[in-house]
């Protein structure tokens, strides 16, 4: 299993799928132990300081990329040849390179991911100088940004990894574990574990009816819970005594009936993990692991459990950027994935369709613990863009019209949050990147 740090996957485009935009900051060079870590970690032995690299041109790249190819003497002949049979020769050593370079990854790879198919030689070169330089951005002008995957058609078109970070590496999803059980009460809803969204939440937790003194405690539905309407004051904290406690979370005043007021409220995402992992009589994280992640080819991830043993609904579960970006696909392909339906597409169609106006911490409209774009910011648009977001800017954001999926992850602290660098990035270099790829 990946642990937060593992530098497996560092280096630059000749070390990671397709050979595109990828670079992930990071010293390839820099001298391991036998233990993993650097060797002027403490207790390591001294080593010789190298000399710094001077950056290499862009042919000397390519020419790195696709070694026993004679690169070199393509090159140093191509300047004598017309305009167009360089052009050609250049987009052939790209489509070689990617290849050579799928091959080369797919066995670090394969293990826990399925390969995204390659792009065409064309729409490789053509993704190398529209992605070119982002990640130097990334790395200089986003520093809350830790890591991007971006996938358009179904192939992968860029990512970026900081230093530390590879693309199995375990990050911290915060809130989007919402968005992620929601998938999971579709699927028991396909199984007919959960009966129906507008099931009462107290067949499942009937401690919620018995304590509460409140006869509004008698009307939630799992469809309350799902929007985000149960009618209790918002609580965006997390406490690991609370989080998973059934008595403290159903206890709560009510401010509003079931259905009528939009709060945030990490309380009732935690009330309806309980309640599915009632209703399909196993751990919330077993449950994703057999019908959700091991379908997706997700094979590592975690799920923080509460001080009573439940797993949590608000946060808590860790995924790589890659799985996040399944997750996404899943998502915008309204459930299904491949020939198979592992979420009904009528729930999954409520999900990121808009259920109420929403509030903060978005601002935005909400569906299923999904956000939902205010508007559709392409004309014709059909479906807007709907999002996973969690707290200081981790993000799996779905813009179905381009048939476009990012995750993205950041620090979590409230600055990076305040900040908003990622979607700033994918709303901005991301997209643009991404439209003009398609036309």
């Amino acid at each position: 299993m990946a642990r937060e740090g593992d530098l497996s996957s560092r280096g630059y485009a000749e070390d990671l799928p397709l050979g595109i935009a990828t670079q992930v900051a990071d010293n390839a060079n820099a001298p391991i132990t036998k233990k993993g870590t650097n060797a002027d970690s403490a207790g390591a032995l001294p080593q010789k300081p190298q000399k710094p690299q001077k950056p290499q041109k862009q042919r000397r790249v390519f020419m790195k990329m696709v070694p026993g190819l004679g690169a070199q003497k393509v090159f140093g002949v191509a300047w004598f040849l017309p305009t167009w049979l360089r052009a050609f020769l250049l987009t052939l050593l790209v489509a070689t390179a990617s290849a050579a370079l799928a091959q080369k990854s797919s066995s670090a790879t394969a293990a826990s991911h399925a390969e995204w198919p390659q792009l065409s030689p064309g729409k490789a070169a053509k993704a190398l100088q529209l992605f070119g330089g982002l990640a130097t951005r990334i790395e200089s002008q986003y520093t809350d940004v830790r890591s991007v995957v971006v996938v358009q058609d179904g192939q992968l078109t860029f990512e970026y990894y900081r230093r530390g970070i590879a693309a199995d590496t375990l990050q911290d999803t915060q809130s989007v574990t919402k968005s992620v059980l929601a998938l999971l009460v579709g699927q028991a809803l396909k199984s007919g574990q959960i009966k129906r969204v507008d099931q009462l939440v107290a067949e499942l937790v009937p401690e919620l009816a018995r304590a509460h003194p409140d006869p509004r405690a008698s009307q939630l539905r799992i469809a309350h819970l799902l929007t985000m309407t149960a009618g209790w004051p918002g609580a965006q904290f997390s406490q690991r005594d609370l989080d998973d406690n059934v008595a403290w979370i159903t206890r709560r005043p009510f401010v509003a009936s079931p259905g009528n007021q939009f709060n945030y409220d990490n309380g009732a995402a935690n009330l309806l993990a309980i309640a599915l992992s009632r209703a399909v009589g196993k751990p919330v994280s077993e449950f994703a692991r057999e019908q959700l992640f091991t379908p997706l080819g997700i094979r590592h991830f975690s799920w923080a459990k509460g001080a009573n043993g439940y797993d949590l609904g608000a946060l808590g579960l860790r995924l790589g950027t890659r799985d996040m970006a399944r997750l996404g696909e899943l998502a915008l392909g309204q459930g299904k994935w491949g020939s198979n339906t592992l979420v009904p597409s009528e729930f999954m169609r409520a999900a990121t369709s808009t259920r109420n106006s929403g509030g903060p911490p978005l601002g935005t409209p909400y569906g299923y613990l999904w956000w939902v774009a205010n508007s559709a910011p392409d004309r014709g648009a059909t479906h807007k863009p709907f999002v996973a977001s969690g707290h200081g800017g981790q993000w799996i954001w779905v813009y179905p019209e381009l048939n476009l999926v990012v995750a993205a992850t950041s620090n979590t602290s409230p600055q990076s949050m305040a900040r908003g660098q990622a979607i700033t990035l994918i709303r901005t270099q991301i997209l643009q990147a991404s439209r003009a790829l398609v036309k």
